[in-house]
């Protein structure tokens, strides 16, 4: 007597479907219609020649990378960046910012690698000196565009010293009336 599988076609779909999402053995057994052994899910997902414990390592270190990125910044994983003292001076100086905000009360949820650290000012176009341990013209600044808001995702950039004194807390309307009566002299 030839051997009749059980399973029927919507549970070999539903297997493939949570083995392709990178579920567990034990979960994929759990959700097909009758009590089904580990053994012989993994021998069907051998036959479709998925393997659902590399997706879920895959998707685990993914997510990992994600996390690091968002933490340590781009290069995250390159030691030789992470030792380098620019990189050293950067991560102080959001350290500080971050001390700060949380001492004064603003809230702070931005991340490290959220932020993007460049070489010049944005705005006044000079270049931004990372290492002066005084406040000057080019010294970097955090500035939270929206100053109502806190140092949150999508709401701070770094630019000058002199061009958030400058923007300080004014609105783009204060500042245009300002732009505008400059240009009559």
């Amino acid at each position: 007597m030839p051997f009749k599988s059980r399973l029927t076609d919507h549970d070999h779909q539903l297997i493939k479907t949570l083995a392709m999402q990178g579920e567990k053995l034990e979960v994929i057994a759990k959700a097909v219609s009758f009590p089904v052994s580990r053994q012989r899910i993994k021998q069907i997902t051998k036959k479709l020649n998925i393997d659902s414990f590399s997706i879920r390592q895959e998707q685990k270190q993914k997510e990992l990378n994600s996390k690091m990125f968002k933490k340590w910044g781009s290069q995250w994983d390159n030691k030789e960046h992470r030792k380098s003292l620019i990189y050293q001076i950067m991560r102080e100086k959001f350290r500080a910012k971050k001390a700060n905000a949380i001492r004064v009360g603003i809230e702070f949820t931005i991340e490290f690698g959220e932020l993007t650290f460049p070489t010049h000012c944005p705005i006044l176009g000079i270049e931004l000196d990372y290492f002066s341990e005084q406040r000057t013209e080019n010294t970097v600044s955090f500035d939270k565009i929206n100053p109502t808001k806190g140092y949150v995702s999508n709401n701070v950039v770094i630019l000058s010293w002199r061009a958030n004194r400058i923007k300080n807390d004014g609105t783009a309307e204060e500042h245009q009336k300002i732009a505008d009566f400059l240009h009559q002299y």
